[in-house]
């Protein structure tokens, strides 16, 4: 293939366990520098979703090897997930460098549950020469599972899914493997897909997150070794991707263990990139894999960029300069049924009230952002002219608003039930209201609410960068409900959370103005 060659090598653990690896040589006589990836969705499809195929790292002049973890793929054992990895990956260093085409500088690559297990290892094992953890996050409880509290039910059931079919083909049970395609592909897995896995895969870790979330048990904790985060690293973002804010915290731990990490945060979804995204990874690994020892490594670029969503260009991350903004809140009652009413007044005190009702069996839906079944961009017209739905505009702007950093909204609300969401969506919108662009999103859940007693809650939207050009306006949406994307609430502690049901109840929330605001944080706080 292009003058590279392939086959399969084997790894037998302490414990006994055989790890099965695809090796992919550069063409020639090495040893060569090695990139590793260590995955479970077998080493055949190598993260080629996002990724250039082996062949073309190899032709790059790498090594490459992709590593089916320990139950999935070839690999002997059993996959209990996060929990499993830092042994079997520091053992898997070890092997890696004691192999006689590799010379002894190793990378790391790979997003996603990939890029976790770049970062997870035994702590007195030495750490690699280099590492690109990509949408990916360390805390279980807010960079993989929930938004403010809230289950992501559409991406957490989908993914547990991906595992137990993969779980099925492994066990030759192809029923089982139909039965949850089909439901994918007909969208039963957003009502029956708990079930499905308490069938196929009755220890899934997305079984036992929901279960945490729903009694307030802890999680398990992993944090990154600070010897491997001091070491070069690019961590690889997307706007739109659920795990960035674990990009920004994984910056944030290296930066404080003395690390100069760098940082792309770039126009993607979890799956997919921006164009030039390889090149800059493979730029990477050029700098701290081949290496010229003549060259001094504080002399070398340190990439530090994220994309500007309006503007279509990368301007340079720096926590220092996030927007200084704060909006107050306005409407005389009907935000939810008036675009003129409900508004956003910079720099200045809400006024007012509204109030709107959450029937679950016609939930607002949720589409675009970081979690909805399409993420990305979207356009929301349609959805914000429900009445569940409130919507403060700005007047168009008279001159180019930058707008970079963390959009908080600190809002006062009554409910009429235990248990409610707050559902947010941040809008650019323009030709006269008919073009509403989503670009970003945020939720909450509440669990002991008491009934009609106003209280205040602050929810934390998705980071953005974006530049409001002149005449444009921004908009806030504000919902009971973002289905799929999050589970119904059904009212009450204890219901079940997930597809539309008998048992969940409408919900009526009653929103305070004058003591609502919104303003925007930096991307971490110091």
């Amino acid at each position: 293939m292009y003058g590279s060659r392939c086959f399969d090598e084997s790894l037998v653990l302490k414990d006994g366990v055989r790890l099965i690896s695809r090796i992919w040589l550069p063409h020639g006589n090495g040893p060569w520098p090695t990139l590793l990836m260590r995955q479970p969705y077998g080493r055949e499809i190598a993260s080629t979703i996002t990724y250039s195929h082996p062949v073309w790292w190899a032709s790059k002049g790498y090594m490459v090897i992709i590593q089916d973890v320990r139950g999935m793929g070839s690999s002997e054992g059993v996959f209990n997930g996060f929990s499993q990895e830092a042994s079997d990956t520091s053992e898997t260093h070890k092997w890696v460098r004691s192999l006689k085409e590799c010379n002894g500088k190793l990378g790391l690559y790979g997003f996603s549950y990939q890029g976790f297990t770049q970062l997870i290892g035994e702590s007195n094992s030495k750490p690699p020469d280099c590492l690109s953890p990509a949408m990916t996050g360390m805390s279980i409880k807010d960079h993989w599972c929930s938004d403010g509290g809230a289950y992501w039910w559409h991406n957490n059931i989908a993914w547990g899914l991906q595992i137990a079919a993969l779980k099925m083909k492994r066990e030759n049970n192809f029923t089982g493997w139909e039965k949850i395609r089909l439901s994918l592909e007909n969208k039963s897995y957003l009502s029956e897909g708990i079930d499905i896995l308490k069938k196929y895969d009755p220890n899934s870790f997305i079984l036992q997150w929901l279960e945490n979330l729903n009694n307030d048990f802890p999680f398990e904790e992993f944090k990154p070794i600070s010897t491997w985060i001091k070491q070069p690293m690019l961590i690889i973002g997307g706007l739109w991707d659920p795990h960035l804010k674990g990009a920004f915290d994984l910056y944030k731990k290296s930066k404080e263990a003395g690390g100069s990490p760098e940082i792309l945060i770039g126009n993607a979804t979890h799956l997919n990139w921006w164009e030039g995204s390889q090149r800059s990874l493979l730029k990477f690994f050029d700098k701290h894999l081949k290496i010229d020892k003549n060259i001094n490594l504080k002399d070398i670029k340190i990439e530090r960029k994220i994309w500007n969503i309006s503007l279509n260009r990368w301007d340079e991350f720096d926590n220092k300069f996030h927007s200084e903004f704060n909006f107050g809140l306005r409407s005389d009652g009907t935000a939810n049924i008036d675009v003129e009413d409900g508004s956003l007044t910079l720099n200045s005190k809400g006024s007012g009230w509204f109030t709107i009702v959450h029937d679950p069996w016609r939930p607002t839906p949720s589409d675009g952002g970081h979690l909805g079944p399409n993420p990305g961009k979207f356009c929301r017209n349609i959805i914000d002219k429900r009445l569940d739905v409130g919507v403060f505009q700005t007047n168009s702007f008279k001159e180019d608003q930058y707008f970079k950093g963390v959009p908080i909204l600190e809002i006062s609300i009554k409910s009429n039930q235990p248990s409610f969401d707050i559902c947010l969506a941040l809008s650019f919108v323009e030709e006269d209201d008919e073009k509403v662009n989503q670009f970003s999103t945020g939720f909450l859940r509440v669990k002991n609410s008491k009934i009609s007693k106003e209280c205040i809650y602050q929810i934390s939207m998705q980071p953005t960068n974006i530049c409001l050009i002149k005449s444009s306006k921004l908009r806030l949406s504000i919902s009971a409900a973002a289905y799929p994307a999050i589970g119904i609430n059904p009212g009450f502690r204890g219901g079940n959370i997930g597809a539309p049901s008998a048992n969940h109840r409408i919900i009526t929330l009653s929103f305070n103005l004058n003591k609502t605001f919104m303003k925007m944080n930096p991307f971490f706080n110091k």
